[in-house]
């Protein structure tokens, strides 16, 4: 415990503001610092964003719908979420080189892209052919190639969600067992779709695989998942529960935890965390509020960490922000 505080981590919080509304939410970042997310407007509509130090924070535009979200980036600056259509319909797109590509569904009406990776092979989620406006059926999505979106079916459940995608092509996600149970999955196109288990018996959902392919995701605390090990647990930040949002290949994760104390209202406080790869679980503290929550993590070349996710202020509204952690 000592030689972890002697590291004396320096964590700096930054606010992205909003498009004009009271809400906004970090998604994504990537190494170069730009930053991806939802806010609301002026008017009250739910849009995609785009985050940079130079421009600030900038609608996406009203090619991808009246309302809109923006899910993830990759270091080639390409986005994906979902929009309307401008028919009654809310479809995956791909943002790449200004232009907005629509990606299509599974035969339903409505689909959203949560992942992309380097090489823009994207993951998500759509309504399965057949299913009605007032159906809850969806399967996972992988777009290894334009044109080409796969379903990746369930584990014998009626619904599964893609939520993450790495460099190898290796998808991560939920997806409901025969007896309506979430379980988080792992697909690939050797093996299909394999239950990674849970933590607690009951449901886990994996949300992020870096390119050792190594899992993370929730089962009432966070864990990580891996081919030798199976699923572990993270542990907490003093509280009951927790969850691993994002991991990256060195290892380190971020997510949010309860930390054993309840706010103005009696719930318990949850704050955002990073896990280095020694184990060492940090708290990244709020914009002075009493809750934050870490969404996603990339690395700088010169070893800075960025962290994107958001934070309640002292008013308790809710902000995107990034956080940059310098380890000695």
């Amino acid at each position: 415990m000592g030689q972890h505080r002697a590291r004396a981590p320096l964590v700096a919080i930054r606010e992205l503001g909003t498009l004009g509304g009271a809400v906004s939410q970090a998604k994504a970042v990537n190494r170069l610092g730009h930053v991806v997310g939802t806010s609301r407007d002026g008017l009250g509509r739910s849009r995609a964003f785009r985050w940079e130090e130079r421009t600030g924070i900038a609608d996406l535009g009203p090619s991808i719908g009246v309302h809109s979200s923006a899910n993830d980036i990759n270091e080639r600056g390409e986005i994906v979420g979902g929009g309307d259509t401008g028919f009654g319909d809310f479809h995956a797109f791909l943002l790449s080189e200004g232009l907005s590509f629509d990606l299509g569904t599974l035969g339903g009406n409505e689909s959203e892209a949560l992942a992309l990776n380097r090489l823009a092979q994207v993951a998500g989620h759509s309504r399965v052919r057949g299913a009605g406006a007032g159906a809850v059926t969806k399967h996972a999505f992988f777009v290894p190639e334009p044109g080409k979106m796969l379903d990746l079916g369930s584990l014998g459940g009626a619904t599964s969600v893609a939520h993450d995608v790495n460099d190898r092509g290796e998808v991560v996600g939920f997806a409901e067992t025969r007896g309506g149970q979430p379980h988080a999955f792992r697909w690939t196109v050797a093996d299909g779709i394999s239950d990674l288990g849970t933590l607690d018996g009951t449901v886990s959902i994996a949300l992020a695989i870096n390119n050792r392919s190594e899992v993370v995701g929730g089962s009432g605390r966070a864990f990580r998942w891996t081919a030798d090990a199976g699923i572990v647990d993270l542990g907490t930040l003093g509280g009951r529960t927790s969850c691993a949002n994002d991991v990256n290949d060195l290892g380190w994760i971020v997510g949010v935890s309860q930390t054993g104390e309840t706010d103005r209202r009696g719930h318990p406080v949850t704050h955002a965390f990073l896990r280095t790869s020694d184990g060492c679980m940090l708290d990244l503290g709020t914009l002075g509020g009493e809750h934050s929550s870490a969404a996603a993590i990339a690395q700088e070349d010169d070893g800075t960490v960025l962290i994107a996710g958001h934070s309640h202020d002292a008013t308790a509204a809710v902000h995107a922000v990034v956080w940059t952690v310098r380890l000695p």
